[in-house]
């Protein structure tokens, strides 16, 4: 675990601000990257909100559940060595995608929790 956290001097996550569990999800990213002394940027992305993210960060997170041409255009131009989403966009851009089951629908602050966890297991 130790080993990819402390390679990592930067972070960017988005998360879908207009999800019921945004607040929850925000405390738990924020508290997980301060915890490892990890500088982290924080974007909430409201549905038709434009987003502006950090390209140099190292590691890229988007939170985001479905489609969001920003984002994904983000996620695209980011230069972070390793990246992890919700969804797999065209052309393998992540390294890491966490999607809920069939049927149910994961909250942000699980997912992260899932998307943390195996990053650990493979570092």
């Amino acid at each position: 675990m130790a080993k990819l956290w402390s390679r990592i001097s930067s972070a960017v996550v988005l998360l879908d601000a207009d999800a019921p569990d945004f607040q929850e999800a925000a405390l738990a990213v924020e508290e997980f990257f301060r915890l490892r002394g990890i500088p982290m940027q924080m974007k909430a992305v409201h549905r038709s909100s434009l987003v502006l993210a950090g390209r140099r960060a190292e590691l890229f997170i988007s939170l985001l559940p479905g489609r969001h041409l920003q984002a994904d255009l983000c996620a695209r131009i980011s230069r972070a060595v390793f990246k992890a989403g919700r969804r797999q966009l065209r052309g393998e851009v992540y390294d890491l995608v966490v999607s809920s089951p069939e049927g149910s629908d994961y909250g942000q602050k699980e997912v992260f929790a899932r998307m943390t966890q195996l990053m650990d297991q493979i570092s």
